[in-house]
């Protein structure tokens, strides 16, 4: 079972918030000496909380994170900007990642629901007269992505070289003896060709369909 997945906001709960506090406290220090033994480089974590007077440090020698600061401070501005994070930004980062996922999936939950219209039309279930005017238009850049889709499969399996049968004597030579359907290249570009067909059919009526309400 996967771990539980924490909700990014203030507990309520003071017990439970000093609990979590001093747990996170601990696996900050953990990660932050891993991260500077694995990797070799300079680390420094301060965690300043209301639970006890003294900040968390780490490296625990002041004098070893005296030398870490004054050398990041020693750094020019904008190298010392350009991964910087507080609270705000880190959240609007958050905040910009999801939006742009749920236009991913706004999207893709789209072309599923015009594919969904394009099988039905072409099992006739439906007709284009029957499509939304407002789907239209998505309809026929579906149509379009899929058509150049095939196309493309249909130029590469057409490249590819038949397959040649031996005949008895194993010399490759004399006429093939393997049935149609065990011929891949061929019943593979024949199935294609009758895709692009259909869905060429399925998008002259949509685009006629679509002049129509247009008019």
């Amino acid at each position: 079972m996967g771990r539980r997945k924490v909700k990014l906001q203030l507990i309520e709960n003071a017990a439970s918030r000093k609990i979590t506090y001093t747990k996170r406290v601990r696996g900050v220090v953990r990660k932050t000496q891993e991260l500077s033994v694995l990797c070799g480089v300079d680390v420094c974590a301060i965690i300043y909380g209301p639970y006890s007077e003294a900040p968390v440090v780490w490296p625990s020698s002041e004098a070893e994170a005296k030398r870490i600061i004054q050398n990041f401070k020693r750094k020019p501005e904008i190298d010392q900007c350009q991964r910087r994070f507080d609270q705000d930004a880190f959240l609007k980062e958050r905040v910009t990642k999801a939006q742009e996922k749920l236009v991913r999936l706004q999207r893709r939950n789209r072309e599923i629901e015009m594919e969904n219209i394009i099988t039905d039309i072409m099992m006739g279930r439906m007709t284009p007269e029957q499509v939304k005017p407002t789907d239209l238009g998505d309809l026929l850049w579906v149509l379009d992505d899929k058509l150049r889709g095939v196309d493309h499969r249909l130029t590469v399996l057409n490249s590819l070289p038949l397959p040649v049968a031996a005949n008895d004597n194993g010399d490759g030579a004399g006429p093939s003896n393997v049935d149609d359907d065990d011929d891949y290249g061929l019943s593979a570009v024949v199935k294609q060709s009758l895709v692009i067909s259909q869905n060429q059919e399925a998008h002259t009526q949509i685009a006629s369909s679509s002049q129509n309400h247009s008019d």
